[in-house]
């Protein structure tokens, strides 16, 4: 519309200085008029819509991140004192490697092997996306937030200086919101990612090696033969399992995680073949102790900040 009102006004002003007809002149002058008058109506209504935005942000979905926020910290404090359990848990299973490696071939055996792989690549697939969920849903909200912000970028010297909502006096919600965006990217999840396939691999090889020895025991017993079928139906679920995992690995943007999976695939690692279960549990829980404990600093110092801006809005408001 603003680009139509200045064709038309850069015409009207042609038609004026060529002694146009009057007819002429009127018609295009009352256009231009018609369009002025919408353009202010379109900029109040603008105005009024970013007035509420701004209210709502600031008085309902501030207030709401507040809370969200202190769940959160709340959520991986008790999540550290949950996987801290775990570890000291896990040291104190002395016979799991011995109950383990065991040569077993019930059918409740391979059953049980079979759901464990099963729920562990279940257990990896489903915590890489619940971190990826919050890494997306604060990454999206940030850039919502920064779309609202008119920031020109500062040249120096030495080069543009990054971007802060603080340094050009935003609102609380867009430094917070900034600032916790950045701080989940810096987090990673890889550690225990890595940790959880290991794992998954070790019970793998104890499926891999139960099912061989019953296919050695087959011979001629067609019933048993029905059951290696069942099992090869079984290997194949497995095998898209961890297709999937892979899949979903190499999607959230983890590059590290992309270059680990590009060198070496779960199904194909043969390095834990004789490797401890016991170990490799202890280890999944040293790794979500330490991914917990940096999830609870990041929230902690964002609560912090928080309490920092009220203090000082309070300040401000005795002053």
């Amino acid at each position: 519309m603003r680009v139509i009102h200045d064709k038309k006004s850069q015409r009207l002003k042609r038609l004026a200085e060529k002694g146009a007809e009057t007819h002429r002149v009127d018609v295009t002058r009352t256009l231009v008029r018609s369009l002025s008058t919408k353009i202010r109506i379109a900029i109040q209504i603008v105005d009024k819509i970013s007035e509420k935005i701004n209210k709502l942000r600031d008085e309902e979905l501030w207030p709401q991140l507040n809370e969200f926020i202190l769940g959160l910290t709340k959520m991986w404090k008790s999540m550290l004192e949950c996987h801290q359990n775990q570890c000291h848990a896990i040291v104190e299973a002395k016979r799991l490697d011995a109950i383990a490696h065991k040569k077993q071939f019930s059918d409740a055996h391979l059953e049980a092997t079979l759901h464990l792989e099963h729920d562990l690549l279940n257990w990896t697939l489903r915590f890489s996306c619940w971190i990826s969920a919050q890494r997306g849903y604060i990454r999206a909200l940030n850039h919502w937030l920064m779309k609202c912000l008119l920031y020109v970028p500062e040249e120096t010297p030495d080069g543009i200086v990054p971007f802060s909502p603080g340094r050009i006096g935003a609102p609380p919600v867009f430094v917070i919101c900034n600032h916790w965006a950045q701080s989940l990217e810096r987090l990673s999840e890889k550690e225990v990612v890595d940790s959880m396939r290991d794992f998954s691999t070790n019970v793998l090889h104890l499926w891999e090696r139960d099912k061989l020895e019953m296919r050695h025991r087959v011979m001629n017993d067609n019933n048993m033969e029905r059951k290696m079928k069942n099992l090869e139906r079984e290997d194949q679920k497995i095998k898209k399992g961890i297709s999937a995992l892979e899949r979903k690995i190499l999607a959230s943007g983890e590059e590290n995680a992309l270059s680990m999976m590009s060198k070496q695939a779960i199904y194909q690692n043969d390095t834990c073949k004789n490797s401890s279960l016991q170990a490799g549990l202890h280890h999944i829980f040293e790794a979500m102790e330490r991914f917990a404990a940096n999830c609870l600093k990041v929230y902690e110092e964002l609560l912090q900040r928080i309490e920092e801006d009220n203090l000082a809005h309070e300040h401000n408001r005795e002053s």
